[in-house]
């Protein structure tokens, strides 16, 4: 099979930008298909490392733009960072909610005109957002449109659909039938996010100190980190972009929703990859407790994957990510995470990887290939007329049945 994939157009998709979720679903999703023998052009900025990180001939890299396209939209001057401007203090820039900056629309103008010079007809067009492709999809009129690893709101149901997760899938369709008796899809599917090994360092000694690593938003649930260790009177370390220390206290940066007192925290900004690894291999535990409804919650998977088990709440994905007493606990109230905090260090290190394992990409890749193989049946059939879409009954036995790894 043959993919057109459309990354981002603020970002260069590279490792430097671990923290950008959706970039990295981008690098990782060229990996997959490429390991598994697909044909990807990966249509991105200067200063992408898809290609080094596949190391495929079957990956055509497509330079769309420039840094220096991204700079001019975004940045403000600071010649330190190839961006434009310090990241790893304030969140990514970007016009996904804004007006279209100028790098968008030369990104999207030359993927267009590469697509329409190299394209066949049962190509697939890879969407990592929805309508913010949209000109792109109509203008070089492919049939299988994709938009993967769904973890937002606002996905365009005129393409096939791949959610991160069952309650983001059930929500979608709700909002977009308010008040009816709905039907599902066959042809979408809820796939979950997907992990590198190399990502992730694994460890079954433990320091003494728990970990909050996110955005440093209220909804994130870094409150609820605080107050858990203010309780216990433990060391929290604090990770993440959008926060200073002002006098002693730790303030978010706009809308300045908190203010963490003097305390037992300890905020180090920014992680890099090996310091991001290092920190979850030795918690205690990492907290995850997201106010919002959460779509999947990255982090809580990469930290079970080091052997660190995870606080959470109960709603939003994670009902469905992990077993309470083996992963991890969900809890609902302060009472709850401060009981859990001290019950975690019972869990084995090496049980509580086991439970996030079927997230590991060798594995999620399956559930991508069995996807792929049943929308171009259905793809077949439109050309032919011969129903042969969700009516076929398959003799051979494709691969992904011996391994594909069910997560839901």
């Amino acid at each position: 099979m043959r993919f057109h994939l459309l990354s981002l157009a603020h970002l260069p998709q590279s490792r430097t930008y671990l923290s950008c979720a959706f970039t990295q679903k981008n690098r990782k999703m060229a990996k997959m298909l490429t390991s598994l023998g697909h044909e990807v052009f990966f249509y991105g900025s200067e200063g992408s490392d898809v290609e080094e990180y596949c190391n495929s001939d079957k990956l055509h890299f497509i330079e769309t733009h420039k840094l220096e396209d991204i700079r001019k939209d975004y940045g403000d001057g600071d010649n330190r960072f190839e961006i434009g401007y310090d990241w790893t203090n304030t969140d990514f820039r970007h016009d996904f909610n804004s007006t279209t900056k100028p790098s968008t629309y030369k990104f999207q103008a030359n993927a267009i005109q590469h697509i329409l010079k190299n394209k066949k007809e049962d190509d697939f067009l890879l969407l990592s957002q929805g309508y913010y492709y949209k000109n792109v999809k109509n203008t070089v009129q492919l049939d299988l449109n994709c938009e993967f690893g769904i973890g937002y709101r606002g996905s365009d149901p005129t393409n096939y659909r791949a959610f991160e997760s069952s309650y983001l899938m059930n929500f979608t369709y709700g909002s977009e039938h308010p008040k009816e008796c709905i039907n599902g899809s066959f042809y979408d599917r809820v796939i979950p996010n997907y992990f590198d090994t190399e990502d992730i360092e694994f460890s079954d000694k433990k320091e003494d100190y728990y970990l909050f690593i996110g955005r440093m938003i209220r909804r994130k649930g870094i409150l609820t980190a605080y107050k858990t260790c203010e309780a216990l009177k433990k060391k929290l370390i604090i990770v993440g972009q959008g926060a200073k220390v002002i006098d002693g206290n730790l303030v978010d940066d706009e809308p300045h929703e908190f203010t963490l007192p003097k305390g037992y925290w300890e905020y180090q900004g920014f992680a890099d990859i090996e310091k991001r690894k290092k920190l979850m291999a030795h918690a205690i535990a990492t907290f995850t407790p997201t106010e919002y409804l959460e779509s999947f919650g990255g982090t809580h998977v990469e930290s079970m994957l080091s052997g660190t088990p995870v606080l959470t709440t109960n709603f939003g994905v994670y009902p469905n990510t992990f077993k309470d007493g083996e992963g991890g606990y969900h809890c609902d109230t302060l009472d709850d995470f401060i009981y859990y905090a001290k019950e975690v260090k019972k869990l084995d290190p090496h049980n509580v990887k086991k439970q996030a394992e079927k997230y590991l990409m060798n594995n999620v890749r399956w559930q991508f290939q069995k996807w792929f193989d049943d929308l171009y049946c259905l793809y077949e059939s439109k050309k032919t007329g011969k129903s042969i879409g969700w009516n076929r009954i398959r003799k051979e036995k494709p691969s992904w049945r011996r391994f594909i790894k069910l997560t839901y």
